[in-house]
């Protein structure tokens, strides 16, 4: 039997695991999809990758230990689903808090992955590298100019840093809010086709 590609997606703060299935019906069906639900409960409904604290002027303090605790965590169930599916392909997606994670194990196992979809995300300081990435790998930066959670300019810069590291971005940016539109889900399948015809 032939290994098909496999996507996995990681939802954002306050979800889980099937927030971003829906996403599967959109995408290639060629894709198998698998969607990992994040280890802390928020104690308000959903989980969450790691704890932030919002406070009264806009400023938000990320529970770092929490951060790399996560991505140690996911970065086990990842070697665990390659180990059982054995994908032609595995390329990490991530919406918002999702897309953090999925950005952090890119600068932590780059040579895991044949891409990272990062939707509506920002540059995390405790994931950074600091030195350039030993293989460059595909990744799709996708946020929304209207982003009341994230403004555009976490995006922009995520974009920014991951390119500083030696990446190959592709920046697109949406007249829309924190979510994910037709027109972004349509560039995120040319994204993906592209990348598997490049491996055939």
């Amino acid at each position: 039997m032939t290994a098909k590609p496999l996507l996995v997606l990681l939802h954002g703060l306050g979800s889980d695991e099937r927030d971003l299935l829906s996403l599967a019906a959109e995408l290639d069906s060629g894709l198998s999809v698998v969607s990992i639900r994040a280890p802390y409960e928020t104690g308000y409904g959903g989980f969450a990758w790691f704890d932030i604290q919002f406070l009264a002027d806009g400023k938000r303090i990320i529970d770092d230990e929490q951060a790399v605790s996560s991505r140690e965590l996911l970065l086990s169930d990842l070697h665990e689903l390659v180990d059982s599916e054995k994908p032609s392909h595995l390329i990490l997606g991530g919406f918002s808090q999702g897309a953090m994670m999925a950005a952090g194990i890119l600068l932590r196992t780059p040579e895991m992955l044949a891409g990272a979809w990062l939707m509506s995300g920002r540059f995390l300081p405790v994931f950074d590298p600091r030195q350039e990435t030993p293989v460059a790998r595909p990744v799709l930066v996708q946020h929304g100019l209207y982003d009341e959670v994230l403004a555009i300019d976490d995006g922009r810069d995520l974009a920014g840093q991951l390119e500083e590291f030696g990446h190959k971005v592709s920046f697109h940016e949406y007249p829309m809010g924190h979510q994910i539109s037709y027109e972004s889900l349509h560039d995120a399948n040319s994204w993906v086709n592209e990348i598997l015809k490049l491996d055939q």
